[in-house]
């Protein structure tokens, strides 16, 4: 998939061929994590997804680029949790740009999820970044090395429940800075408070509901009074974040999803009738399912 300038299939494919991207690993190149060192995409302009979960931390240099159709610009120290299945694309980078991913398996991270408790993990669907000081990027910087140790140790006697702690640990320090910035920000506006709220009961509850009111009501607010508060902290409204999330879901499946047909995944994200999803996607996305299904499905 290319944004706006399309590239030829023999550039797609000698893209392709280049380009390991750290969330299109073989399937069973990684046994539950992998760490990747001094990593620089050199593919820009190309849209891509990921089955993993991938933690990309800056090194050095900047990036801008586009998280689900939202820009982002990553500088030296921030460190983006890239969850599973998001629409991520990088436009451009300065020349020093260098970035250290960890790359989780889906499985691993359902264990992981499974057996602790990260209370602001749905908050990365929404807002993947993440700004550190030099002291936190330290401090990960020595986990990342004991996590090294261990990764590379495959014969190592209970390794992965050693790595289950060591990313228990990892994503437990993270949801601590992010804490510390989501707080500056609350401080800073209500109106952000109640958009992160918004966006963990959208992440629940999409295929239940697709109704402002549904979401307003779980807030324990009116219709008008949360969608201008969204307004203000985002710029757009509440229904627009529910049509957005809708329609990138629908997107990934259309796209990674060859065993499913339209009309499953139509029952899927909670439509009832397939004229009325193929509605809603062209409104939204600007084709129907099936022209999008045939421009972008991964075989």
């Amino acid at each position: 998939m290319v944004n706006s300038k399309r590239l030829n299939s023999n550039a797609i494919m000698q893209a392709k061929n280049t380009y390991q991207q750290p969330q299109e690993l073989p399937k069973n190149a990684i046994q539950d994590v992998a760490i990747l060192e001094n990593f620089r995409l050199p593919c820009l302009g190309q849209e891509y997804t990921s089955a993993n979960l991938n933690i990309l931390l800056v090194r050095s240099g900047e990036v801008k680029g586009g998280y689900d159709k939202k820009p982002y610009h990553l500088r030296q120290n921030d460190i983006m949790v890239l969850l599973p299945n998001h629409i991520c694309m990088e436009e451009s980078t300065t020349r020093d740009y260098r970035m250290s991913v960890i790359v989780m398996t889906p499985e691993f991270m359902d264990t992981l999820l499974r057996t602790t408790i990260h209370r602001n993990f749905l908050r990365y669907h929404y807002d993947p970044v993440t700004s550190l000081n030099h002291d936190q990027v330290k401090s990960l910087l020595h986990l990342m090395h004991t996590l090294r140790l261990v990764v590379r140790t495959t014969d190592l006697p209970h390794r992965r429940e050693m790595l289950l702690h060591l990313m228990d640990v990892m994503m437990t320090l993270l949801s601590y800075y992010r804490n510390d910035q989501d707080e500056r920000l609350d401080n800073i506006s209500h109106n952000y408070g109640l958009y992160n709220q918004f966006c963990d009961l959208l992440v629940k509850h999409y295929r239940e509901s697709r109704e402002v009111m549904f979401y307003a009501q779980k807030l324990r607010l009116t219709p008008k009074h949360m969608s201008k508060a969204i307004h203000d902290a985002t710029g757009h409204s509440a229904l627009f974040w529910i049509e957005q999330h809708i329609a990138i879901k629908a997107k990934q499946m259309l796209q990674n999803r060859p065993d499913m047909t339209i009309q499953e995944i139509c029952y899927y994200l909670g439509f009832d009738q397939l004229a009325n999803f193929s509605r809603y996607f062209k409104r939204v996305v600007g084709c129907s399912p099936k022209q999008y299904r045939e421009d972008n499905l991964i075989h």
